[in-house]
């Protein structure tokens, strides 16, 4: 864990969510624009809130997104590799 404290509880908090959605987006735009970031592959577990983060992404990101799930590490699969390959050849034009 990236914090050193004692109780577990504690780390978990700190490590898990330590801002809002919305504190997260002002850095992610704050981003974009010093990187002139083209589009943004959002790679999230497979959780219906997760799905609620992606549709706020979605409308305040002035930018394309893909969106990928996951429920568990490990390679990506051929589908997913697809998607990322036509997801960068749309950004080229």
């Amino acid at each position: 864990m990236p914090f050193e404290v004692s109780d577990l509880v504690k780390q978990y908090q700190q490590y898990t969510y330590p801002y809002s959605i919305f504190h997260r987006l002002r850095d992610i735009e704050q981003e974009i624009e010093r990187r002139n970031i083209a589009g943004i592959i959002h790679y999230t577990q497979s959780f219906c809130f997760r799905q609620i983060e992606d549709i706020i992404l979605r409308q305040r990101l002035n930018v394309p997104i893909l969106t990928l799930e996951g429920d568990r590490p490990g390679p990506i699969d051929a589908r997913s590799r697809m998607r990322i390959d036509a997801f960068i050849d749309m950004l080229a034009y």
